[in-house]
């Protein structure tokens, strides 16, 4: 579908069809036609008017103006079409058969956005519209005449003491109000021409095309005809060529030319944002930002397969050109490549490499005046035993009680406590040290055995050492493939603590990608803290996309709904039967 919009002022003898009266105060703007008469039309111009050229100079420009003709003529050939038949009713253009309408009534009001319909037609189509300004003196002589008629035939009626005619009395009245607005300046007056050319296959689709065409206009009280000898014209008229060779107007004011606008339809389209795709109803194209949604958080749900992970790397990368940071947990290195290629910052977090995070990290410079002292050591000892429970298992509640004291002891020997809990210039405590505590504390043993290989053991040296990472702008990839399964949901659980911290700490557009988000919401304790995450992520700038495969264990978690709810965007790509039930 293309729209055609020409206006042009021109001097017009004003028509006599009806007054439509329908109105608002809108100005066309005219470009005044430019003169390129005097412009050279060939190289061989401009060679006669600089005479300070070579012979052999000239010579050449000459041969590349052979060849640029030459190619013109052989690209004429390639783009027009085999034949062309016009009939008195439509054309024939190859195998395509082109015919057009012409509109030449409207009701008396017209109502806000009544081409939408016809805008939204999922067919293809061109609009035409042609706006030619009338001279408003020409304009009130006309009114001037025909309310003198219309009262001289009131006059007769009454005379003859037949009943009145309402049409006739509305009429006038139309008529007294159009004078007054066009006399204050509220109202002008135009001639519209608005042209449809349909295109089809074959006669039987031309047929239905049409007649849907004009049901879709008779039901609003828009009359049209069939450009009826003028077949080439009406092409022409709705073409890119700005030229109205039909020459069928019908008489609008501002109100009713307001309404006639026609970039309206059902889109997903912002001034500025990311471009997702084309809407497969109008064509149009969906570019929308996150940012400007109530929340920047999405859920992307598809099968293995589906390209879940192909359409969150590219709205990520168009994110990028547009100054947004993206933070991806990726559990099976499928980003390693990409990052290369953006030169991005790839971390990968394993029993053997050299990058690690400390779980007790406290976010750092946090200003926020609903945070007071304690809250953040509070937030903290809550997000640390979510932690330990994946840790260490089941948790009873003696044991809770006395892991709560034990990180507590464990900040306050650093210097961190609950009247004052800023990390500025302080050290901040590592496993190693939660474990010492423990050792101290009756009933503890329990915890102490269970944790001792967190500290000690195989699993040492990921949870035990000081944060030596830095969350750089760009693209940053935490990659945990390498991990075992047992610590994978913890690896994950103990990164978004940080990118968490990170967040609250330097407040700047981010998207968090946690890929395969079912590894998370598998345990209540870490798909609680990403629920968390999501639902408290807008005030920080922060947009989470969780990613998953696995649609029953997602939506079969409270949390996992919760997510759902909290999250703008839904993206359903391909998927299984099973899941499409879930998902309902």
């Amino acid at each position: 579908m293309s729209i055609n919009i020409s206006l042009k002022k021109e001097d017009f003898k004003v028509s006599s069809t009806d007054i439509d009266t329908t109105s608002t105060d809108i100005s066309p703007n005219v470009s005044p036609e430019k003169n390129i008469s005097n412009q050279p039309s060939s190289i061989s111009e401009i060679i006669d008017e600089n005479k300070k050229l070579t012979k052999q100079e000239a010579q050449e420009l000459r041969e590349t103006e052979k060849i640029w003709r030459d190619s013109f003529s052989f690209i004429k050939d390639h783009i027009s079409p085999s034949m062309i038949k016009i009939d008195a009713q439509k054309l024939q253009i190859g195998d395509t058969i082109v015919r057009t309408i012409f509109t030449y009534a409207y009701p008396d009001v017209l109502e806000g956005n009544w081409l939408s319909p016809l805008i939204n037609w999922d067919v293809k189509f061109d609009v035409s519209m042609f706006v030619y300004p009338v001279d408003s003196a020409r304009v009130m002589k006309f009114l001037r005449t025909r309310l003198t008629q219309l009262r001289s035939q009131a006059l007769i009626n009454r005379e003859k003491g037949l009943i009145t005619d309402p049409r006739l009395e509305a009429q006038m009245q139309d008529v007294e109000e159009l004078q007054q607005s066009l006399t204050r300046g509220q109202e002008k007056y135009f001639h519209l021409s608005l042209y449809i050319t349909t295109y089809a296959e074959n006669e039987d689709e031309m047929k239905k095309l049409q007649n849907k065409l004009d049901m879709m206009l008779s039901g609003r009280n828009i009359l049209t005809k069939q450009a009826f000898l003028r077949a080439e014209q009406g092409f022409i008229a709705t073409g890119p060529f700005g030229k109205d060779e039909v020459n069928v107007y019908r008489n609008i004011s501002t109100k009713g030319l307001s309404t006639t606008f026609p970039f309206s339809s059902n889109s997903l389209s912002q001034d500025d944002g990311v471009f997702y795709g084309i809407n497969t109803h109008n064509k149009s194209l969906i570019i929308f930002d996150r940012f400007r949604s109530e929340n920047a958080n999405m859920c992307v749900f598809a099968k293995s397969g589906g390209g879940k992970s192909f359409a969150v790397k590219l709205e990520f990368l168009r994110s990028l050109m547009m100054g947004t940071d993206v933070i991806v947990l990726d559990p099976e290195n499928e980003y390693r490549n990409l990052v290369e290629t953006v030169g991005g910052t790839y971390l990968n977090i394993s029993l053997n490499s050299h990058e690690k995070i400390n779980p007790f990290d406290l976010p750092r410079g946090l200003k926020d005046a609903e945070v007071h002292p304690g809250d953040l050591l509070r937030g903290a000892i809550v997000n640390m035993i979510g932690l330990l429970r994946l840790m260490l298992g089941q948790i009873s509640p003696t044991e809770e009680a006395i892991l709560e004291k034990a990180l507590i002891t464990t900040y306050s020997l650093k210097g961190i406590t609950m009247d004052d809990d800023s990390v500025e210039g302080k050290e901040i405590p590592l496993m190693k040290d939660l474990y010492s505590v423990l050792e101290t504390m009756d009933g503890a043993s329990g915890l102490v055995n269970r944790l001792e290989k967190y500290v000690f053991g195989v699993f040492s040296g990921v949870f035990s050492q000081p944060t030596n990472v830095n969350l750089k702008e760009g693209l940053v990839v935490f990659s945990v493939r390498d991990l075992d399964d047992i610590l994978r949901p913890i690896a994950m659980y103990i990164l978004l603590n940080y990118v968490w911290n990170v967040a609250r700490s330097s407040e700047k557009k981010r998207f968090l990608v946690v890929d395969e988000a079912w590894n998370i919401m598998q345990y209540e304790d870490s798909a609680k803290f990403l629920f968390g995450l999501v639902k408290r992520a807008r005030k920080y700038g922060l947009g989470v996309t969780t990613i998953t495969q696995d649609v029953e264990d997602f939506m079969g978690s409270s949390y996992g709904k919760a997510i759902v709810t909290n999250s703008s965007i839904q993206l359903l790509l391909k998927q299984s039967p099973a899941s499409i039930d879930v998902l309902q």
